[in-house]
C-alpha cells in the first residue's frame, strides 16, 4: 500500500518525468504487476516519461520501450529492450540473461557470472568488467569508450557481440 501512496504522490503534480529506484522491490508478483500498470496508465494519460530502476529484467521486459545496462556505476550497453535482452553485445548483459533461472533445465546448476563486482572506491584501470570476462583481451587494460555497433545500440566493449555467448558463463 505503501508504494501505491508513494506512486500516487509522484504523479499528484503531472510531472514530466519520474524516476523509480526499485518501486516494486519486495512485493509479491500480482501486487507488482497491478502496480506496474497503473504506472503505465497514469503515465501515459498525462504524458509522463519514466526511468525505471531495476534488477529484475522480466520488469525491463515488460514495461521499456529502450534499456540501459550498467555494471559499476557506467552504462555498458544501450537500446530498444527487445534488441538488448534478445541480441546483448556486452559481455556482462549476456550473463545477466544467462544467469536467469528460468533459462536453466530443470536440476541444473544455475549459470553464474563468476568473480567479483569491483570496489567502487578503488575501480580497476581498464574495463570494469574485464576481471570477469569471457572475452577479455590485451585491449581491456584501456577504458573501453561508448560505440554504436548496431544502429540504435551503443556498448562499451571492446568485443561485442562475440558468438558463442550462451556457453561463456556455463
Amino acid at each position: 500500500m505503501r508504494q501505491r501512496v508513494a506512486i500516487a504522490i509522484a504523479m499528484l503534480h503531472r510531472p514530466d518525468l519520474i524516476i523509480a529506484d526499485e518501486p516494486t522491490t519486495a512485493l509479491d508478483v500480482t501486487i507488482q504487476a497491478q502496480i506496474l500498470s497503473e504506472v503505465q496508465k497514469l503515465a501515459r494519460q498525462h504524458g509522463t516519461a519514466l526511468i525505471w530502476i531495476t534488477h529484475d529484467l522480466s520488469v525491463v521486459a515488460g514495461l521499456a520501450d529502450e534499456v540501459a545496462v550498467m555494471y559499476a556505476g557506467r552504462i555498458v550497453e544501450q537500446g530498444p529492450v527487445d534488441a538488448v535482452l534478445d541480441h546483448p553485445l556486452h559481455p556482462y548483459t549476456a550473463g545477466l540473461i544467462g544467469s536467469l533461472p528460468s533459462l536453466n533445465k530443470r536440476g541444473q546448476r544455475l549459470r553464474q557470472i563468476p568473480g567479483m563486482t569491483p570496489n567502487l572506491l578503488s575501480m580497476p584501470p581498464g574495463c570494469a568488467f574485464a576481471a570477469r570476462c569471457p572475452r577479455v583481451s590485451e585491449a581491456c587494460e584501456q577504458a573501453p569508450a561508448i560505440t554504436s555497433p548496431q544502429a540504435m545500440r551503443q556498448v562499451r566493449c571492446f568485443h561485442p557481440g562475440q558468438p558463442a555467448i550462451a556457453a561463456e558463463f556455463a
